[in-house]
């Protein structure tokens, strides 16, 4: 069987007394507490991040299969890249302002060329039913600055500590690990990446915009876990870099390649509040930055690219596939006639008016589930108003099918205790130039998102 039923992995859980169910959820928590798996909100507090007890678990023809989607997603992004340079439509989908169309350039440097990435593809996909393989749906890609990169790792190895004995009771005589780790596939992508530039590799900087006090915490502890694979490792501020005796320092400290958790408009912003980025712009010129500025076309409207059929020749038989069976419609929202789902030409702004209830509004750029807004749960005239402002604001949207999220069921320490309560699920791909990791999230909000509170679900691999 090339994937793990549900009822198989819920009995041993089902089976525990309710003093045994509620030691392991504090143990998970304890866990994820000690080994900094942590959130920071509005006010700069942190709160401990929820793992869930019941993790999936995932066979190899189910990381294979998604190694191949992921690849073919990575390298239709990278085509829009050439795309975006021939079509001046393509250019108005996926558009750039003129201040990142300057850096962008950067990337034309003959030593530039490697176009390394560590991005994330977040899905509906769930593995525990025999239909895994077709109900999948892609719902965005994000390439720069992936949350869940120790997290991830994190929580599978809470899973095994904590639930490992009840796994191996499911699934008698199997090897049992966690997936593979994104911090690997990061450290293996550096390695790539010196490589094809001829240099060795000693020093990494991960660079952050140092003025975001919110949101996931892990720059400092993947800095410890780099450490420990052997590379000199600093966090920094892109601001705090510097050209050094022909080569690249942060805060003091050389190093050869860096690492972002920022995005390009961030660079744009400090250079306009007066910040100069030489230093950055030179590593970019000389290829030293993953992920590229090349994967700035990660925004959500590249999907209306891969799903208009007026593109369809541009990318290869097997792309066209996935892009039919496993992205969902999604356009720009703009005043203009474009396809409906169907193939169909409509006028974007009536349609979306007519359709609320099968449709959601996102900003085409920001992350985290900010801005999201999903027809079904507001009144007709919210919709409009939030469509007025997609049409006419400063943010560009998009407009996407209403995916179909699926849930699983999870025990939850409640105040009387523990209860078994419905969550919807996503998953989210890392991917690299050369492999896959994957991070689960849950939540029982309609937006599954870490800084919508919800948490975070271990993915084990069963050999």
């Amino acid at each position: 069987m090339d994937y793990v039923p549900r009822s198989v992995l819920d009995a041993p859980f089902r089976r525990l007394g309710r003093r045994d169910l509620v030691d392991r959820l504090h143990a998970m928590r304890a866990l994820a507490d000690v080994r900094g798996v942590r959130y920071l909100d509005d006010t700069g507090r942190p709160r401990t991040i929820d793992i869930a007890l019941k993790p999936w678990v995932l066979t190899s023809d189910q990381l294979l299969s998604f190694h191949h989607v992921a690849r073919q997603l990575s390298e239709a992004l990278l085509r829009l890249a050439h795309l975006h340079a021939r079509l001046p439509a393509v250019r108005r989908i996926v558009s750039f302002e003129p201040e990142r169309e300057a850096w962008m350039r950067l990337c034309d440097h003959p030593r530039s060329r490697p176009l390394a990435v560590i991005g994330r593809l977040d899905s509906t996909a769930v593995y525990d039913h025999p239909r895994w393989q077709g109900r999948f749906r892609m719902l965005e890609p994000n390439a720069v600055g992936v949350g869940g990169v120790r997290y991830a790792p994190a929580a599978c190895s809470i899973a095994m500590d904590v639930v490992g004995d009840l796994l191996t009771r499911a699934l008698p005589g199997r090897a049992i690990t966690a997936t593979p780790d994104p911090r690997q596939l990061l450290v293996d992508e550096l390695r790539a990446v010196a490589r094809r530039l001829g240099r060795p590799l000693r020093g990494v900087a991960l660079i952050e915009n140092t003025d975001f006090t919110t949101g996931t915490d892990e720059f400092q502890e993947l800095a410890r876990d780099l450490a420990q694979r052997g590379l000199r490792t600093v966090v920094a501020d892109p601001r705090d870099l510097r050209l050094a005796r022909g080569g690249l320092a942060a805060k003091g400290v050389p190093v050869d390649l860096l690492y972002r958790d920022s995005e390009l408009a961030e660079f744009v912003a400090m250079e306009r509040s007066g910040r100069r980025l030489a230093a950055l712009r030179q590593a970019i010129r000389e290829g030293r930055l993953v992920s590229g500025l090349t994967w700035e076309f990660d925004q959500k409207s590249a999907w209306e690219i891969f799903t208009d059929a007026a593109y369809a020749r541009h990318f290869t038989a097997a792309q066209r596939r996935l892009f039919r069976g496993h992205l969902l419609w999604t356009r720009l929202v703009r005043e203009e006639r474009v396809s409906d789902p169907g193939g169909r030409p409509v006028d974007l702004p009536a349609f979306i008016r007519r359709n609320r209830r099968r449709l959601v509004l996102k900003p085409n750029t920001l992350f985290g589930g900010e801005g999201v807004v999903i027809g079904r749960t507001v009144s007709q005239r919210a919709w409009e108003e939030e469509l007025h402002g997609a049409l006419h604001g400063r943010t560009r949207y998009v407009v996407q099918e209403l995916a179909p999220i699926p849930s699983d069921v999870f025990p939850r320490l409640t105040d009387g205790g523990v209860r078994w309560q419905e969550r919807s699920v996503v998953s989210g791909f890392f991917f690299s130039s050369s492999g896959i990791g994957l991070v689960g999230r849950f939540s029982g909000l309609p937006v599954v998102n870490v800084s919508r509170g919800g948490g975070l679900l271990p993915a084990l691999w069963v050999h």
